[in-house]
């Protein structure tokens, strides 16, 4: 009830006519500025805000509507106006983005209170930010009023994230050296006790303390203890928080390239310009990083500081790798402590998240000090990973590190390929979160080595979401729970197999870290059987749907990229994996389609599959009961037989080759039709539709091989006779259907010339040559209509 109105509100606001927003617009702009109608005036604004989100292109809104709105914005949040004043902002924020334009004369006149509380956004399209930007700049250097420093800081941050073609070389070299003083020269004292009762009490214990609880002897940072801080401490703490956010942007400011110059000079000058600009903020950065990396060896006397040191740590090695992208000169130094850092974390779990950002500095810095870190890669994505990829802040930086580094990981350490299972394991346990992130990161996984092994795991992967289910609830169980340990006994439930031994392999084989260990398991079957209780499971049906999605991206990259040899592997697996689906109906269905749609594309890309992997096809074709359950995809390989079982497409397709193709979908064609009239079951349209491809590929294949023309007839004859002579439960049009296909088969048939050119036209036809040559068969065909026509009409 309650959906069904707001959709009929937005509906409603959607069809507002012009009109009707500019009498909206003139009633706001005759009570913004009156302070007994703005209850009135704020309920307008909501319409208006409700009107500009609903509607599909940008209404007209006058210039006066905007100035006031923007004047408004400008006197900041004061009073009993903070309703009005952050609905104004929103709205203004709804138009400026859309190039509204705006009259010189809007321009508001901002002082030192209000510049801060106008969105950047606004301030660029009115013009104000230019000019705003040296006394920000002033403002920074006045250590005397806090709060104007504060704010003033808050700004060029923003500034240079949003706007930074307004900073110059000297506004942001004035910025990085001010920076580098917060940095530095904060003071070591305590400020004094805000509510104490006696002006003239000195505190004797006023020196900060370390996060162990010593006193301090060092520069003052953000690990630092106090009971009160002092305003260059509180500035000392914003700065190093902001500090990366400056180091990025400011310097892809600087290396923005240029024109004009050759590659060699352009770089020395970009060098030249980052060390003028930064060089004080670089040294002091580094200093203070490393001060922090010594803090956090200390054991701290709060609990709660140790999630302090853990940030710090993953800020701090995060800076620390953008010094050195901004100053080279600095890696060694830095390499050094960042590599001690790593050993003495790495045996903790607890530790992953910043041990991944280490490897982020691996991987950009290890060239330049001639270090090879694939240990360090091999611990993380093979141990850590191991145990945390249930962690969600652990995944998601894992997925987005993975994602960021994906050549070199691929390519260089290939680690995707060794470590894949273990990565699956994220998007198995999170399928919603990460799908769009693994579509990327899967072609990554492939190679000619572990493509089809990713095939499977693919396929198996709501195995893997059960079998991670399993094992984290016995994870949770009692330590007292009787344990099976041999297999005489079957299990009644997923969670009785775990512990029972014969099937506890599998299990780990699911739940396995490394690839190269096998493509599937045996028994595949037993294991669905085993995990029946798991269909269910909220986690395994979110995944599954994941599945097909992946699936084509997997062909895709299979069709782009590999070759006539690895397809030919695959159509074994395939035949044998449309049959070993876990046994979801919805995922099997989807799966079985993707199949049977990649099929045909593979045999269309490679048709010399059909001859060189003709055994397994006629093995999979000489049963029935493949059909079953399997129609689309039994259909697809019985059409590739009759269109691509041919000398043109594969010297080895000669006569005897075509015979025996032949003799199966004859066979199979028999049977197949005998137990389809017989059936009293309903819902037979598929199966109509594999007789109908069954006939057509028997008349392709007599067509190439003339010796078989009477035998295809035979068959045609039978086919198209059963439905007259047997009672079923056909419809009438299925039955017309089959019966009209098998005619004109049988028709084309006794023409051998003539069905030879029409059941196996040339590849090209697909060109449109066909069409246009005056020798094609096309216009032969409606040339000879054409003659026919006449000699009707004549003799009518």
């Amino acid at each position: 009830m309650a959906l069904s109105l707001i959709e009929n509100l937005q509906i409603q606001a959607r069809n507002t006519s012009q009109e009707d927003i500019d009498k909206l617009c003139n009633g706001i702009v005759g009570n913004l500025l009156l302070p007994d109608k703005s209850g009135e005036c704020i309920a307008s604004l909501r319409q208006l805000f409700f009107i500009l989100q609903a509607s599909h292109i940008e209404p007209n809104i006058s210039d006066d509507v905007v100035a006031g709105l923007v004047s408004i914005v400008s006197k900041g949040f004061k009073g009993g106006q903070a309703r009005l004043c952050l609905l104004c902002q929103q709205i203004v924020a709804e138009l400026l983005p859309e190039d509204y334009p705006l009259s010189s004369s809007s321009e508001p006149e901002t002082d030192k209170a209000n510049l801060l509380s106008l969105n950047l956004i606004q301030g660029e399209k009115l013009g104000c930010l230019v000019e705003k930007v040296p006394l920000a700049l002033r403002w920074i250097l006045n250590d005397d009023d806090f709060e104007s420093q504060q704010k003033a800081f808050f700004f060029l941050i923003a500034v240079v994230m949003l706007h930074s073609n307004l900073l110059t070389d000297d506004s942001m070299k004035r910025t990085s050296d001010q920076m580098a003083s917060w940095l530095m020269n904060a003071s070591l004292y305590q400020a004094q006790n805000p509510y104490t009762m006696s002006l003239f009490k000195k505190d004797q214990t006023n020196i900060v303390n370390e996060v162990d609880g010593t006193p301090s002897r060092n520069f003052f940072t953000v690990l630092n203890v106090g009971q009160y801080y002092t305003d260059d401490q509180l500035m000392n703490i914003t700065c190093f928080s902001l500090l990366y956010k400056w180091l990025y942007y400011a310097h892809a400011l600087v290396i923005t390239p240029s024109t004009g110059d050759s590659d060699v000079r352009e770089t020395r000058k970009k060098v030249a310009k980052a060390e003028r600009i930064f060089g004080i903020l670089v040294n002091r950065t580094v200093e203070y990083c490393l001060r922090l990396l010594d803090q956090c060896e200390r054991k701290p006397k709060a609990p709660s500081d140790m999630d302090l040191q853990q940030c710090c740590l993953m800020e701090a090695v995060t800076i620390l790798n953008k010094v050195c992208e901004i100053d080279d000169s600095q890696v060694p130094k830095i390499f050094q402590e960042v590599r001690r850092l790593f050993s003495r974390l790495s045996q903790d779990t607890a530790n992953a998240r910043i041990l991944l950002n280490i490897l982020q500095f691996f991987i950009n810095h290890s060239a330049t000090v001639v270090h090879d870190p694939q240990e360090a890669y091999n611990l993380y994505f093979h141990k850590l990973l191991t145990r945390g990829y249930g962690d969600p802040a652990l995944a998601f930086d894992t997925v987005m590190f993975i994602r960021n580094n994906m050549e070199f990981l691929c390519h260089k350490a290939n680690l995707l390929a060794v470590y894949f299972p273990n990565i699956l394991k994220i998007l198995a346990w999170n399928p919603r979160t990460y799908m769009t992130e693994f579509c990327d990161i899967l072609p990554a996984m492939m190679s000619s080595t572990t493509s089809m092994e990713v095939f499977h795991a693919l396929l198996d992967l709501p195995c893997m979401t059960a079998s991670l289910e399993v094992m984290e609830k016995s994870k949770k169980e009692d330590v007292n729970t009787p344990i099976s340990i041999t297999s005489d006994t079957e299990p009644s439930s997923s969670f009785d197999a775990f512990y029972n031994t014969y099937y506890r392999p599998m299990f780990n084989f699911f739940c396995r870290v490394e690839g190269g260990h096998g493509d599937t398991i045996n028994k595949l079957n037993l294991f669905h059987v085993i995990l029946e209780d798991m269909k269910q499971h909220a986690r395994v049906k979110v995944c599954y749907q994941a599945v097909p999605v992946l699936l084509r991206i997997w062909f895709s990259v299979i069709l782009e990229e590999a070759g006539s040899e690895f397809c030919s592997q695959l159509i074994p697996v395939l035949l044998e994996r449309s049959a070993l689906l876990y046994g979801i109906p919805q995922y099997t269905a989807d799966v079985q389609k993707i199949m049977s749609e990649s099929a045909i594309q593979l045999f269309r890309t490679f048709p010399e599959l059909v001859t060189a992997q003709r055994m397994d096809i006629m093995d999979f074709l000489t049963s029935v009961r493949n059909i079953s359950k399997r129609e689309e995809f039994f259909t697809s390989f019985v059409w590739a037989v009759g269109e691509f079982s041919s000398s043109a497409y594969h010297s080895d397709c000669n006569a005897d080759v075509i015979s025996k193709f032949f003799e199966v979908l004859e066979a199979v064609t028999y049977e197949f039709s005998s137990v389809m009239f017989q059936s009293e079951t309903e819902g037979l349209s598929l199966s109509v539709k594999v007789l109908s491809v069954l006939m057509s590929a028997i008349a392709k294949l007599a067509s190439r091989c003339q010796d078989l023309i009477p035998r295809a007839i035979l068959c045609l004859t039978k086919v198209a006779k059963q439905p007259q002579q047997q009672a079923n439960s056909l419809d009438t049009d299925d039955q017309e259907a089959l019966v009209t296909r098998a005619q004109e088969l049988i028709n084309l048939l006794k023409l051998p010339n003539f069905s030879s050119v029409v059941l196996n036209p040339s590849p090209e036809i697909e060109t449109g040559r066909w069409h246009r040559d005056s020798t094609c068969l096309p216009i032969i065909l409606r040339g000879i209509h054409q003659i026919l026509c006449q000699d009707a009409l004549m003799q009518s």
